[in-house]
């Protein structure tokens, strides 16, 4: 149970009835909002001690006024965590992982996180995943600066290693970041401290002062307004309670099947509200600064989260890890993934398992969860099935498109199918919503996985450009068929 000292006020309680939120929920929007202010405000402070400290302080009570007490959660696995960083160095990061992880699971069993978020009832846990992603990173990274550099580091894993212990300070500076638990996205410590200590990308000195981050702050800002308006208006009718309704049962296979899409849809909406605003409140402070384009125009695509027309019209299903919760993906692509590939050697079936179950653990305990991931396994290799057909064909035939659109209905039956378990939970209500639309996900994905092994496509000319190992999938194959697979800094396009 949390307790929290700012009471709730008139204007909360009204304002929350007149948009059908939970308290908690009004206040994580509000605090939301504030984030985007305290980005700006901490364009403008100048010293780099004076950044740590607003960084601590803003994050801190950003933090508190949604979540209460909820927030002394962060001190614990942190607090443990630097000591570990302290004592043992050389093996910090292996602690990082046995303190964050059993924490978060500790608290995603007894909060009832995902049952709680059903019912619109926000609390820490899902600060507390973000939370863990940072502290892990920051443990693995401070152990790779103090253990012997490898000449066979990946080039991601030598760039971005601590070589000296953080203050204390700066290391909560970097958990707490002004608000980032709110939503993250996640970042590496290195890129946080390059950016608070004005180094990199960031340095006036060899680069001149940032361009006005303001317009594209403000864009990212209202595309996530528009994100949320249109939630509030669909998140009345297309929810998990209308799935789990008698009503659900009387209808017919085919209404049950649009109602799944738009369903989907607007599940994910909620998504692209709390990210692009996530994403502005970085632009704004400057931090999500990835260089200049050709035509000298400042770009702001570093932590991008989601990119929305990638997800929504994706003719590839294994594409979709590449352009959904991107920052995260790129935790579990360096830190899980590749640490488990040995440089050189191609990463193998045990890897993908580890790395989507350590993704099922970070979400919680729930079936649903399990269920999801399970399935986007099978969506990733019948994605890569259509894919190696079509390099038989003509360049016009695989661009021709109505092909096109046809696989970008595919996705999205299939995406929005399997996400339902993500919205029940329960092992229970997701059986019985798939088996209502008669695992026509399931039966799809498979069928096209049964065609491909019993009609094998038609073996293209080894790249010589390839190299065996190097990024885990078959050269020339959509981007994201393995976690967090995403264009360099600097690179991305958003939605």
């Amino acid at each position: 149970m949390t307790h929290n000292l700012i009471k709730p006020m008139s204007w909360e309680l009204a304002a929350s009835s007149s948009l059908a939120l939970s308290l908690s929920e009004m206040r994580f929007v509000v605090a939301f909002v504030v984030y985007v202010l305290v980005g700006v405000g901490l364009r403008h402070v100048r010293s780099t001690k004076a950044r740590h400290w607003y960084a601590v302080i803003t994050g801190f009570l950003l933090i508190y006024y949604p979540f209460g007490t909820g927030v002394l959660h962060a001190l614990v696995p942190s607090s443990l965590i630097y000591l570990a960083m302290c004592a043992f160095p050389t093996h910090c990061g292996t602690l990082a992982w046995l303190i964050a992880f059993p924490y978060l699971i500790m608290n995603h069993v007894f909060q009832a996180s995902g049952l709680s978020w059903k019912e619109g009832q926000l609390d820490f846990t899902g600060a507390q995943m973000v939370l863990t992603l940072k502290l892990v990173a920051i443990g693995v990274c401070y152990q790779d600066g103090r253990t012997h550099a490898d000449k066979h580091d990946r080039p991601y894993r030598a760039a971005m290693r601590l070589d000296r212990l953080p203050s204390l300070l700066e290391y909560y500076s970097y958990c707490f970041a002004s608000g980032n638990l709110l939503a993250g996205p996640f970042f590496e410590a290195k890129e946080y401290f390059d950016f608070i200590e004005r180094r990199g990308d960031w340095d006036e000195a060899a680069h001149g002062r940032l361009q006005s981050s303001l317009l594209p702050g403000a864009l990212r800002f209202l595309r996530g307004a528009a994100c949320a308006t249109l939630w509030s208006v669909l998140g009345r009718e297309f929810n998990a309670t209308l799935l789990e309704s008698r009503w659900w049962n009387t209808i017919s296979v085919r209404h049950r099947v649009a109602l799944i899409l738009l369903t989907g849809f607007t599940a994910r909406l909620k998504y692209y509200f709390v990210w692009s605003v996530a994403e502005a409140g970085l632009i704004m402070s400057g931090q999500c600064y990835s260089g200049l384009s050709q035509k000298g125009r400042a770009s702001w695509g570093r932590f991008v989260n989601t990119r929305i027309r990638a997800v929504e019209f994706q003719p590839y299903m294994s594409a979709l890890a590449g352009n959904w919760n991107i920052c995260t993906g790129k935790f579990l692509r360096h830190h899980v993934y590749d640490r488990l590939t040995p440089k050189g050697r191609k990463p193998t079936v045990v890897t993908t398992l580890a790395t989507q179950l350590t993704s099922g653990v970070w979400h919680g305990l729930f079936p649903g969860y399990w269920a999801f991931f399970a399935t986007s396994a099978l969506m990733f290799e019948a994605s890569k099935v259509i894919y190696r057909y079509e390099q038989g064909w003509p360049v016009w035939a695989r661009s021709f498109w109505p092909w096109q659109a046809a696989k970008m209905a595919l996705t999205s039956c299939v995406l929005n199918y399997a996400a339902m378990s993500f919205l029940v939970l329960t092992w229970q209500d997701t059986w019985n919503l798939w088996r209502s639309v008669g695992f026509y996900g399931h039966g799809l994905v498979l069928t096209i996985m049964l065609v491909g092994a019993v009609l094998p496509p038609r073996r293209r000319p080894r790249d010589p450009r390839a190299r065996d190992g190097d990024e885990g999938v078959v050269a020339g194959e959509p981007a994201a068929a393995v976690p967090g697979q995403q264009a360099p800094a600097g690179r991305e396009k958003s939605a």
